[in-house]
């Protein structure tokens, strides 16, 4: 699947070695730019299926053309709660750091979620932004206040959870 050495680097040190079946499944229909709907159980390894090709759409994009101040993002990851955004913004930075590491571009991602400074967010937007882990209400915020835009996003990702909650009628 063509992943760079810092990725495969930090999965080695993580004790991944082998793709779990969602994995085997999922991460060939992202990296192909298809639409997918998957439900997996926890622990499954369902976050880097998603996370792991917004890194590499991400780190494209910077190559072609880098970003901007006050552009992107490119890849938009929306989460139903505050928890399971830091979890999963915790795993996109996991595979960041390696990635500054090995001198690739740096690549910016946004915890954007409620309950935290919007002007320490806004920080981040203005210097541009590759990926963006918010919960709904945040990035609605955002959104209006025209802060950020979506003009740019190339891959946009709800959590499984997000769309039970959303089949089940319950208001996000």
């Amino acid at each position: 699947m063509r992943f760079l050495e810092p990725i495969l680097s930090k999965l080695k040190a993580k004790g991944i070695v082998q793709p779990t079946p969602i994995q085997v499944q999922g991460l060939p229909v992202i990296l192909s730019g298809r639409d997918m709907i998957r439900i997996a159980f926890t622990g499954s390894g369902k976050t880097l299926v998603f996370v792991l090709p917004l890194i590499m759409v991400a780190l494209q994009e910077e190559l072609m053309m880098p970003i901007v101040p006050g552009e992107g993002p490119f890849g938009l990851i929306i989460c139903p709660s505050r928890e399971l955004a830091r979890q999963t913004y915790e795993v996109v930075e996991q595979f960041l750091i390696p990635m500054r590491e090995y001198c690739f571009p740096e690549l910016r991602p946004l915890l954007c979620i409620g309950g935290v400074d919007m002007w320490s967010q806004l920080e981040i937007v203005k210097k541009g932004v590759h990926i963006v882990v918010a919960t709904p209400g945040r990035l609605k915020d955002m959104l209006a206040k025209k802060k950020m835009s979506l003009d740019n996003c190339r891959l946009a990702l709800l959590n499984q959870v997000l769309l039970k909650i959303m089949l089940h009628g319950n208001n996000v």
